[in-house]
């Protein structure tokens, strides 16, 4: 296991409380001379001593995580282009209670100016796109209805014996309507027994927990962003009925995270199923932090989500180079690779094509491609690692999307890194289309 050295938050905390070292040495039962070590990253930080910041300073455990801060400084790097990579990981570490400023200062574009959905993907991005309250109560839910084909007709029966809805199945229309002057929620014909379950668990959720819902949303800016954010949590309950929490994890430790063998354990698809991997991070009894993206042939993101390192750019396209791109060429095959980004971490991805139903005749299908990675550390957990080479050296150079990829010699650079002054000389013809000075 590699040594983690964590002296900047300890630092940061210790100033933030007020304390000397001799203070905070006490408090945790340390002497004055380690704890100076720690702070000058001379000595790593221990479970024991993690442990003891997290009681006695009442603070969770993941503010001393490395990780914690690099989303902080993918949003710098658009404030401060030119900065090194190690200076902006020393403000970030150094000076947390600034980040919050600076990151929206970084976010004061009219592309970025009141963004409902950015502000939901924060929402999840900062509760490591698991939310126990509502996790806890899908299981609870879920234990009652049993498994198999009993699950449809004990939830219809539960959504009018408790909350007065009546089901209809096999309707035209899209896939859930609800009428709520007739308390009548109508279901459309051709779904399969998971999606019937997931539309009536988004349904139940929606009515029995809308105040659970309002509350966990209510820091969000008020309007659209807690509309979508309740709907996102009531499709994240949905979820988490369809395929509880505990067995969910089971069955992929089991089958070291085969999502087609999970799928058909729950009867779900390729998305859905790692949509759901992608949330396994309850506290004491986690799986593996996985990012989940969908996207289509033009590289526009509809869903993402991250448990990990990894950071999407906000703005502009993705990597031409990410493994997401690739999958479009090799239909029902998941297509492996082994990325680095630019602040050094790499990741192990896999990605596949998904098509949606056809509906009649001339009407284009639904085309997306699903990629779902983790930290390479992780990569040996998956049967997707199995005869790869994992050699982080070997990995794949991608970024985060031209416009915040520092990497000035990419031969798929589209445009410039933003906010650094392009270097154009008449009189070349460069490899790269564009230099930066």
């Amino acid at each position: 296991m590699s040594k983690h050295y964590a002296g900047a938050r300890i630092h940061a905390l210790r100033k933030q409380r007020g304390l000397t070292q001799v203070e905070m040495a006490k408090r945790l039962g340390l002497s004055t001379s380690y704890l100076n070590q720690l702070e000058n990253d001379q000595r790593p930080l221990t479970v024991t001593v993690l442990m003891q910041l997290s009681q006695r300073f009442n603070i969770d455990a993941s503010y001393f995580s490395g990780d914690r801060d690099l989303r902080t400084i993918s949003e710098l790097r658009t404030l401060l282009p030119d900065a090194p990579e190690e200076t902006l990981a020393d403000l970030a570490s150094r000076f947390p209670e600034l980040m919050p400023r600076l990151v929206a200062a970084a976010h004061r574009s009219p592309e970025l100016a009141d963004d409902p959905f950015a502000a939901v993907r924060d929402f999840f991005y900062d509760a490591h796109n698991y939310i126990h309250e509502l996790d806890v109560l899908a299981e609870e839910l879920a234990g009652r209805l049993g498994d198999g084909v009993l699950r449809r007709g004990r939830l219809a029966a539960r959504l009018e014996d408790e909350l007065g809805v009546t089901t209809r199945f096999g309707r035209s229309g899209p896939r859930r309507s609800f009428d709520s002057s007739t308390r009548e929620l109508s279901l459309r014909r051709g779904l399969s027994e998971s999606q019937l379950v997931f539309e009536m668990s988004l349904q139940y959720c929606l009515l029995a927990y809308h105040d659970v819902c309002r509350n966990l949303v209510s820091e969000l800016p008020a309007g659209d962003a807690q509309h979508i954010g309740i709907l996102g949590l009531a499709q994240y309950f949905a979820a988490a009925t369809t395929m509880p929490y505990t067995h969910m994890l089971e069955v992929a430790e089991a089958t070291r995270y085969d999502i087609d063998v999970i799928g058909s354990t729950f009867g779900t698809g390729f998305e859905t199923t790692a949509q759901r991997l992608a949330t396994l991070q309850r506290p004491g009894n986690q799986g593996v932090p996985f990012s989940f993206i969908r996207t289509d042939r033009a590289g526009n993101i509809s869903k993402r989500q991250s448990s990990t390192s990894f950071h999407f750019a906000r703005t502009g396209g993705s990597c031409p180079l990410w493994v997401v791109h690739r999958a479009f060429e090799t239909p029902n095959r998941i297509t492996r690779q082994v990325a680095s980004m630019p602040d050094g971490h790499a990741h192990l991805w896999i990605a596949r094509f998904v098509q949606g139903q056809a509906k009649s005749w001339g009407v284009p299908h639904r085309e997306f491609v699903v990629g779902l990675g983790c930290d390479l550390e992780q990569a040996d957990r998956l049967v997707y690692a199995d005869a790869l080479n994992l050699d982080a050296d070997a990995a794949s150079p991608i970024g985060p999307g031209c416009t915040a990829c520092p990497r000035e010699r990419c031969p798929q650079r589209s445009l410039p890194q933003a906010g650094r002054p392009v270097r154009l000389d008449l009189n070349r013809s460069p490899e790269t289309t564009y230099g930066t000075q």
